[in-house]
């Protein structure tokens, strides 16, 4: 049901050799019956309706009126499935589920809903909605099941919101973070990664166009790409289990197409998300390997448990072991593969902006250094989008000195935006050596 490609950055590595790297590329693609079985989808829908969003916008309204005029076009513009269910949750100082879950072809009762958001005002608690979200979704199993959130300022219970997520990644349910205004974007982009979901900047004005930013008038198309994406996703639940040898070490796990994520390595087996039909979703697992003799030797084994909620099914990978062929000298380990070197440029391009952020105020400099170095690799790759959002961070900088609020989120979210997809055709990308050197890995 799940084709399987496992290739290493390179077939030998040098006996030894202490501290050596090897990057393995992932790559699952469901099958043709499967991608054509598509999935019911059970939607929560989780709103900040704190007092902060009834202030107006820069586009001259109240934020709570765009959301509900997203949400309701959403559900009277999408061809809806009767499996397909929705449910609506409010949360400011406390929570509560607005609309349990409904078939989405109820339109009337689905309307009538939405229009209570209004009704609401308090404080920030996002913990206490993404609770009810949670006992909604967690017992629809077999369903394209997403929790989406929408936020405008920061939350008061953030370690709640982070154990949460730990919940949330253990019941297969991806969460899509949005974020408009003073949230924590460090937050969000924590859930979405944590659960194998997706994050947004929303941004009052589109005044850095091109970028991966989004503009708060185009937030009812960017909900519906989230409901086709969930129906897209024809493998989900996808749980990755990886057992080493003694002195193999899974330092990182990323999944780096169809957008980057770094999967937390917490949990055991790993929770990776889900996989979209006809296309490739496409993970980096990167080893450090200690000294071993000249050998051909396994240094790992990869297994994959999957749903298929189309079918009603369930699937696995039995373990796959990784093999590796240790040789004397140098000479014959210089050959890579430019595919699976390419997706590691793509993931190291987020570290080299998240330490470009955190280091913004005490040392701009060093931050321009960096930007400029991920800006080099992005051209490389020919991700426009993503160029165009470091351009910003690059130019505020040497200008300004600093890093603003509203850039920072721009920059760091642009760089869990798409990604490019890779080719196995030779490049002129930067080496591996390169990489380690300016990503200190």
């Amino acid at each position: 049901m799940l084709d399987v490609t496992i290739t290493p950055h390179r077939e030998f590595l040098a006996a030894d050799t202490p501290g050596q790297k090897l990057f393995v590329m992932l790559k699952l693609r469901p099958n043709a019956v499967v991608s054509a079985s598509r999935p019911s989808t059970t939607f929560t829908f989780v709103i900040d309706t704190s007092g902060s969003m009834y202030d107006d916008s820069e586009v001259g309204r109240p934020k709570i009126d765009i959301v509900v005029e997203a949400l309701d076009r959403l559900v009277t513009d999408t061809k809806a499935d009767p499996r397909d269910r929705i449910a609506l949750v409010q949360f400011d100082d406390s929570a509560s589920v607005v609309l349990p879950l409904t078939t989405a072809t109820d339109t009337a009762t689905l309307q009538n809903a939405i229009s209570k958001l209004r009704s609401f005002s308090g404080g920030t608690r996002m913990a206490l909605g993404m609770e009810e979200s949670l006992k909604l979704l967690k017992d629809s199993v077999l369903s394209s099941r997403r929790t989406l959130i929408f936020t405008d300022g920061e939350t008061f219970d953030e370690t709640d919101c982070r154990e949460l997520a730990v919940e949330f990644a253990k019941a297969g349910i991806p969460i899509t973070a949005l974020g408009v205004g003073d949230y924590n974007e460090d937050l969000l982009v924590y859930l979405s990664d944590n659960t194998g979901g997706r994050v947004f900047n929303v941004v009052e004005r589109a005044s850095n166009a091109g970028t991966t930013d989004i503009p708060i008038s185009e937030l009812p198309q960017t909900i519906f790409q989230e409901v086709q994406q969930a129906q897209a996703e024809v493998i989900n639940n996808l749980k990755l289990s990886v057992r080493t040898v003694k002195g193999v070490k899974l330092q990182r796990l990323s999944r780096v197409y169809p957008d980057r994520a770094d999967i937390p390595l917490t949990q055991d087996p790993y929770l990776i998300g889900s996989a979209l039909a006809n296309d490739d979703t496409i993970f980096i697992l990167d080893f450090d390997i200690d000294s071993r003799a000249q050998s051909r030797v396994r240094i790992a084994q990869l297994g994959l448990t999957y749903d298929v909620p189309g079918q009603q099914r369930r699937g696995e990978l039995p373990p796959q072991n990784l093999v590796v062929q240790l040789v004397a000298g140098q000479g014959g380990i210089a050959q890579t593969n430019p595919e699976v070197m390419g997706y590691v440029q793509q993931c190291n391009i987020g570290q080299l902006v998240d330490n470009a952020a955190a280091v913004a105020d005490s040392n701009p400099d060093e931050a321009a250094k960096l930007l400029e170095t991920a800006k080099r690799v992005t051209v490389k790759i020919g991700n426009e989008a993503m160029l165009k959002t470091l351009n910003v961070g690059i130019e505020e900088v040497r200008k300004t000195r600093k890093l603003s609020s509203g850039t920072r989120k721009t920059v760091k979210m642009g760089a869990k935006g798409k990604t490019v997809k890779m080719s196995d055709s030779p490049n002129d990308g930067l080496s591996e050596e390169q990489i380690r050197n300016m990503t200190g890995t």
